[in-house]
């Protein structure tokens, strides 16, 4: 816990950002989870996981804009990719947070933005997922896919099962018939928000699932815990759900083998796939859910 604790307070220290970002060995080894830094790159990632039976969901890496021309920027990368991958015949959604929009620096231009991207993408039949980040962003993430989904149903959202209010919120996407990305969460919370026990994040992530199987609208189970993913599947077996009306997501670089075994199951299975610069942030935060993540790091940076 203590190492999680730590290397989620190092994802946010720029210090060390601006160093590992310039190291060439830890450049290297960011790429075990990042396809790449260009938008070529990805989208040959992408490709190649298409031609081996995989779905993919495409993330341009960063967050904590403060400066709406790199918003903007964001904006049209997301657009650009979405259609450089459909005239490619690569089949791969997008998912964004309101933070690379600039919901830090107006609420409104990360609206205009997410719209831009959503009206974007419908026009070329793909998928938007609106990824959840802090807490103290959970609030405004719901209200705008909420309120996208009225006039776009293409747009889905994403509750993280270490944060208390995620049942009352899973209930209000069901009704709207939103489609949901279950996941564990990756952010330090303190406890009047979020549990602090893994066991106790399993726990609800198995209650949440079961509303999901139940009432969900093409629900996504974004975890590699093998017992998670048995309880997944037991509760599509009890609710006699069919397995093209869920899929399974996991991360780029991580669990091949279990993607593979899921794929050859029969199983939806869709990569996120995230590229761009700005690797850092989500480098750390996958460092931070295993220690053996820690020590692939600490092997290259020897060499």
């Amino acid at each position: 816990m203590l190492l999680r604790q730590t290397l989620l307070f190092l994802s946010r220290r720029k210090e060390l950002e601006d160093f590992l970002r310039h190291n060439p060995t830890a450049r290297q080894a960011s790429r075990r989870f990042v396809a790449g830094e260009t938008r070529a790159e990805a989208l040959e990632a992408a490709c190649l996981l298409n031609a081996e039976g995989f779905k993919v969901t495409l993330d341009y890496l960063g967050e904590e804009v403060t400066d709406a021309d790199r918003a903007s920027a964001a904006t049209e990368e997301y657009a650009a990719a979405l259609e450089e991958a459909v005239a490619a015949g690569i089949d791969t959604g997008i998912s964004v947070k309101l933070s690379h929009l600039g919901v830090r620096i107006d609420e409104d231009l990360a609206w205009e933005n997410l719209k831009t991207v959503t009206e974007r993408a419908l026009q070329v039949d793909r998928f938007v997922r609106v990824d959840m980040e802090g807490s103290d962003l959970t609030e405004v993430s719901l209200q705008m896919v909420r309120r996208a989904h009225r006039s776009w149903p293409n747009i889905g959202a994403v509750l993280q099962a270490s944060l208390h209010r995620s049942d009352a919120d899973l209930a209000l996407l069901n009704e709207d018939g939103i489609s949901v990305r279950l996941v564990k969460g990756a952010y330090l919370e303190p406890k009047e928000i979020a549990l602090q026990d893994r066991e106790e994040v399993d726990l609800y992530f198995m209650r949440l699932t079961e509303a999901l199987v139940h009432s969900g609208t093409r629900p996504a189970f974004a975890t590699h815990n093998e017992k998670l993913i048995e309880f997944v599947i037991d509760m599509a077996d009890i609710f006699e759900v069919d397995r093209s009306r869920f899929e399974f997501q996991m991360l780029y670089g991580i669990g091949r083998d279990l993607q593979r075994r899921l794929k050859s199951e029969g199983y939806r299975v869709r990569i996120y796939l995230p590229y761009g610069e700005d690797w850092y942030g989500y480098f750390m935060r996958r460092l931070a859910e295993r220690p053996a993540n820690m020590m692939f790091l600490m092997r290259h940076l020897k060499h």
